[in-house]
Formats: structure tokens, C-alpha cells, sequence
């Protein structure tokens, strides 16, 4: 069991290093990867390239809609179902190997390795749905698991009710960028917002200094 992005770094190191393509070490293993997300597609076609024999790849939320909805249209990111480069790969070779509103609920292993994981489909509160357990045969796990967002309790400790475009909140000391303020996303909007709102901060700061003398 590794954590994704360990896992390709020193996958990436390793063909950087060597001036290689990637190794075999995964000739014939089974790979389950947990995430439906970038990376868990990363992981899919690397595997993929190092011989994996079969992959299933598990997505806790459910599968989005192929087409937009009347609550998403232009010009907002457009949230529909879509596949990565290396899920078109899996599934030229494998048939289709994402399955949503599933998870992992057990690992086994023997001697320190993994030999099998139990999944099973998982309800609107993300909680397996007894009845709907199987077992496969498994020789690698990789993390690639992603986040919804902010914890609420987070915002309950602040008393923090409102969110807005700018930044700023119900309480005007307090102020959210990143995942706070948009849900998940990817890092570079993070970085993006976070030096965003450190300006608006910055300015707002100053103001006060100025009605202050």
C-alpha cells in the first residue's frame, strides 16, 4: 500500500534517472487504486506501463453527469463525466475499471503483502451499504484519495456563515481562499487564492491604518 503521489515521484525518478521507460515490477500484479480523481488517472496509466495485468479503480462519489445540467451551464467549469488519458488506456485493455460510489472496507495480506481487499458500494452518506461486499485479488493499493472540501466544524468554530467572492465572510476579521472558498480544487488555485486573499488582507490592513491616524 502506497500513497500516490510517493508512488509516482519515484516512478518519474526512476525513468529520469535511468533514461529508461518505466520498469516491469507490476508484470502481471493486480492494482486497486482509491480516487477518481487526477492522480488516481496518473496512477492507472503508469501501472499500466509496468506491466499491471489488472486494474479497479474506486471513486466514493457518485459518477457525474454526461451532459451539463441547468444548474451548471456555460460559463461555469463544465461538471461532467469524463475520462483521463490513463482510463481510455485501462479501458482499451481491461473494459471499463472505475467504479463510483465505491470504496475499500478491508485489506489482507500475508508476509507484509497485500493478497486481497474488500470493496463494496457506498450510500449518500459515503458509508458502505452491507450486502454489497466482494473480494478481489489484490497486489497493489495506491492512495490517490482527494477531499470535498473544508470540514464544516471548521467554519462552526468561527462562527462563520457566509462566504463570498472576495474573500471576506459574515465576520469581517476573518477572511477564506483555497478549498474554503471554492470546495476542492486543484493545488495551483490554492497558491492562486492564498496570495489573492493575502492582498486583499494587506489592503485592508493599510486602511485601517490610515483611519487610525
Amino acid at each position: 500500500m502506497h500513497q500516490a503521489a510517493e508512488y509516482l515521484k519515484t516512478t518519474t525518478q526512476h525513468v529520469l534517472k535511468n533514461g529508461t521507460r518505466a520498469t516491469t515490477e507490476l508484470q502481471g500484479k493486480h492494482v486497486l487504486v482509491l480516487g477518481g480523481g487526477d492522480t488516481g488517472n496518473d496512477c492507472i496509466g503508469t501501472v499500466i506501463r509496468q506491466g499491471a495485468a489488472g486494474i479497479t479503480q474506486l471513486e466514493i462519489n457518485p459518477a457525474l453527469p454526461d451532459e451539463r445540467t441547468a444548474q451548471n451551464q456555460w460559463p461555469e467549469w463544465p461538471m461532467v463525466k469524463k475520462h483521463g488519458y490513463g482510463q481510455l488506456e485501462a479501458q482499451s485493455l481491461f473494459g471499463d475499471v472505475t467504479s463510483y460510489s465505491a470504496t475499500a472496507t478491508q485489506v489482507f495480506g500475508k508476509n507484509g503483502h497485500v493478497t486481497a481487499a474488500e470493496i463494496s458500494e457506498v450510500g449518500p452518506d459515503f458509508k458502505p451499504i452491507k450486502g454489497t461486499e466482494k473480494r478481489i485479488n489484490v497486489d497493489l493499493i495506491l492512495l490517490a484519495m482527494g477531499f470535498t472540501g473544508a470540514e464544516q466544524w471548521l467554519f462552526d468554530a468561527f462562527n462563520i456563515t457566509e462566504c463570498h467572492d472576495d474573500y471576506t465572510t459574515n465576520d469581517s476579521q476573518i477572511y477564506v481562499a483555497g478549498d474554503c472558498r471554492r470546495g476542492p480544487n486543484l493545488v495551483i488555485w490554492g497558491v492562486y487564492e492564498g496570495r489573492t486573499c493575502a492582498e486583499k488582507v494587506d489592503a485592508s490592513l493599510k486602511m485601517a491604518s490610515v483611519a487610525v491616524d
